[in-house]
């Protein structure tokens, strides 16, 4: 898929960017109720059979990368991209006068179109 949209860009002299997304993991909600032992250093002395309720994904959490990819997912989706029947990664916006490829690996997007 990289080499088809960066071949596309080359042929119709568009634009590209490529952005790595800080943090990303961090920014995917859960959908579900997880609760993780209180970190060294950090439980109660008094309580420390205490665990602590996760309200946003975290590094190392199995759920991570599929919260993070769907937040962005459903966020491409409401500014009018679709998503690509041949590869779930990319996605595609279109108007009458500009055509935008997004790819998604990770964290890493690459950004392609005729108007950016």
């Amino acid at each position: 898929t990289i080499r088809t949209m960066l071949a596309l860009t080359v042929s119709r002299n568009c634009f590209v960017h490529q952005y790595d997304v800080q943090n990303a993991f961090l920014h995917g909600p859960l959908h579900e109720t997880i609760f993780m032992a209180q970190p060294p250093g950090f439980s109660h002395p008094q309580h420390p059979s205490f665990v602590c309720k996760l309200n946003k994904a975290i590094y190392g959490l199995q759920q991570s990368p599929h919260a993070w990819h769907a937040s962005l997912r459903s966020r491409l989706v409401d500014l009018g991209f679709t998503i690509s029947t041949a590869d779930s990664s990319l996605f595609i916006y279109q108007s009458t006068h500009v055509t935008t490829f997004v790819l998604v690996y990770v964290d890493d997007l690459l950004i392609t179109g005729s108007s950016l």
